[in-house]
């Protein structure tokens, strides 16, 4: 797993770093994502590359807009996810998926949770109040876009179906009976504190990237 700053790299042309085929996918796509979407598939492919050991655009990444990413049959499963200006990347040999989050991201945590959490889930967390409840929403919020994502589902389908257990590593699929793992971990980094979501294998070191 690694992360860095989701920005322009000091070196190198991000258009030469990234597929013809992103490069047209980035065209349809307004100003204000489109940047970012050039960014992050560089990033992506450039990172994939020093694990692999091989020239960044000779990653068989599949990643349109808005879809989740794919690599080649026997390339292991890859997730990202950004925040701000951080980018979290997760590869493993079997499907995981990630999420980023500020830490003090504002949220209205009571009236989010009695609009998207399960009632099972609302029952673990009524006796919390200000910073507390805050901290309990945003976490369950990260562990289940977490798990979302390694189900390669969307969020907007299946936010209500996940109960996240209280102060556990775990959470429940509602509509299968089954409990998922996912870690949920808190990392500093320029005196900002960020809530790392992990859904899959176990979580491997979190490693940090520079934007060069």
């Amino acid at each position: 797993m690694g992360w860095g700053a989701l920005k322009d790299p000091v070196d190198g042309d991000l258009l030469a770093g990234i597929t013809a085929q992103e490069q047209c996918w980035a065209e349809s796509l307004p100003v204000f994502i489109k940047k970012r979407f050039i960014c992050s598939r560089f990033l992506v492919r450039r990172w994939l590359a020093q694990w692999f050991d091989i020239d960044p655009l000779e990653i068989p990444l599949k990643a349109p807009p808005g879809l989740p990413p794919l690599l080649a049959r026997g390339w292991g499963e890859v997730s990202w996810s950004h925040s701000g200006e951080r980018l979290l990347l997760g590869w493993s040999g079997k499907p995981i998926g990630v999420d980023l989050e500020r830490a003090n991201r504002p949220l209205a945590a009571k009236a989010l949770m009695q609009r998207f959490f399960p009632k099972i889930e609302q029952a673990q967390l009524v006796h919390l109040k200000g910073d507390a409840l805050q901290q309990a929403v945003l976490r369950s919020w990260v562990a289940k876009e977490a798990l979302i994502k390694q189900k390669r589902s969307s969020i907007a389908l299946e936010l209500s179906d996940w109960c996240m257990e209280y102060n556990q590593s775990i959470a429940l699929h509602l509509p299968s009976g089954i409990s998922w793992p996912v870690q949920v971990s808190r990392i500093s980094f320029d005196a900002e504190l960020w809530l790392v979501g992990w859904s899959g294998a176990m979580s491997p070191p979190l490693e940090t990237f520079g934007s060069s």
